[in-house]
């Protein structure tokens, strides 16, 4: 009789499992743990690919398996609506910053700190001990895990968490009755994100006259743009940036660029290249400008600018927009790049670096859980989302016909690409 699926399964994570273990045995590398000094990340170098490999396909094998192992009504029935209640409570109440690395604190004790209710401290509490977020080494006692411990001592992680399970989770909630009050809207303000927060206004508009709330999200993006897979030297070693202009010397303009992080490392790579970094907050852009490492200050400069007006910046090389275009539907996203337009030389290059969803049969099987949820954040937030190659295509004919599509490579190690049109003129 052939392997049952669930048998095969069982066999391929235990033989990957057992290559992971070998690994980290053979390079004396710390066992997988949630005790306290236990590692933050899993310890495997990003070149030890089929380390890396052997260890995703566990976790991909492991959720399918136990997906099978449910059956479909105990699947169904095992999604809990609450599990993100007890990261809420932690990171809206500092819970984490209220335990001493390597202490203890009783329940009534921290219910003192926090100001809850002793009870509903230990409900939620024990919901994110059984989560490996904090431990009880004995009845009535909480010290930290790994987990919690890096959310005390991590601001932009705790400031993550918060976004997530406020703004993020909110809008998620609101995001059914978006679909019914505005059935196929492409407006920013039209979103789960503008009936959870009762506002007309996009999240951008929402949160700059908010300070705190604008602080936690920038807070919560630099902490997301810091993960594995999306680290400048990605970028720069996922474009031909050498060729670049004439003869390698050329201008790049960083639409929505933040405090230019990408562009800084480029600097120091390409010395024959310029950049203009712009993003619409001029805080950011003073921000920007005072943290910009002296040895690139004469060839980085930072600008105020408003991507939805007329592009400032005449006759550049290159115009790269990353992680821009998916925060926008396909009616704002054309706009961004109609105002482009006049600036643009022939021959000047759009570049575009966001993650590709690939078509419905290409996605791989341990992926489309993460592709798709991230793709919903966007229509969640804003009424965007994330694109498959052909939706770049066509939203770069709704803009002009002058664009013409050269291509995307996927940048290595990361899921974003980077796509590539030219300005080939009216």
């Amino acid at each position: 009789m052939d392997d049952s699926r669930i048998l095969e399964l069982g066999i391929r994570i235990g033989r990957n499992t057992a290559k992971v273990n070998e690994y980290l045995a053979a390079n004396n590398l710390p066992q997988p743990s949630f005790d306290l000094n236990a590692p933050s990340q899993f310890p495997i170098p990003d070149n030890e690919t089929e380390i890396a490999a052997a260890r995703k396909a566990v976790l991909h094998d492991c959720l399918e398996l136990r997906a099978l192992m449910f059956g479909p009504r105990e699947y169904l029935e095992s999604f809990q609506h609450n599990e993100l209640v007890s990261q809420q409570i932690i990171a809206r109440f500092k819970l984490a910053e209220a335990v001493p690395i390597g202490g203890e604190v009783t329940f009534a004790e921290l219910a003192d700190i926090s100001g809850l209710h002793e009870i509903h401290l230990r409900k939620l509490l024990r919901l994110a001990i059984a989560q490996h977020i904090f431990c009880e080494p004995r009845p009535g006692v909480v010290a930290h895990s790994a987990a919690s411990r890096l959310i005390a001592e991590n601001k932009m992680l705790a400031d993550w968490i918060r976004y997530s399970t406020d703004d993020l989770w909110h809008a998620a909630y609101h995001m059914g009755d978006a679909l019914a009050r505005y059935p196929g809207s492409e407006e920013p303000g039209e979103t789960g994100f503008s009936l959870a927060n009762k506002t007309s206004k996009d999240m951008f508009q929402f949160f700059a006259e908010k300070p705190e709330l604008s602080l936690r999200f920038a807070a919560a993006m630099r902490f997301i743009n810091g993960r594995p897979g999306l680290e400048p030297e990605r970028v720069i070693n996922g474009y031909h940036w050498d060729k670049v202009g004439k003869g390698g010397i050329g201008t790049v303009v960083d639409v929505g660029g933040s405090h230019g992080k990408i562009c800084i490392e480029l600097a120091r790579r390409f010395p024959s290249l310029s950049f203009i970094v712009q993003d619409l907050d001029e805080q950011v852009v003073r921000d920007a400008e005072r943290q910009r490492p002296e040895e690139v200050a004469d060839r980085v400069r930072f600008m105020a600018h408003d991507f939805f007006k007329e592009q400032p910046v005449k006759g550049a090389d290159v115009y790269f927009f990353r992680a821009v275009l998916h925060d926008w539907s396909d009616t704002y996203a054309a706009k961004i790049l109609q105002a482009h337009i006049p600036a643009l030389k022939l021959g000047a290059k759009i570049l575009i670096s966001e993650p590709v969803v690939p078509e419905p049969d290409k996605i791989p099987a341990g992926d489309a859980l993460r592709i798709r949820a991230n793709d919903l954040v966007m229509l969640e937030l804003f009424n965007g989302g994330d694109r498959e190659m052909a939706d770049f295509k066509r939203l770069l004919e709704k803009a002009h016909h002058g664009f013409q599509f050269n291509g995307a490579n996927q940048v290595p190690g990361s899921n974003h690409w980077i796509i590539e049109a030219e300005w080939m003129g009216e």
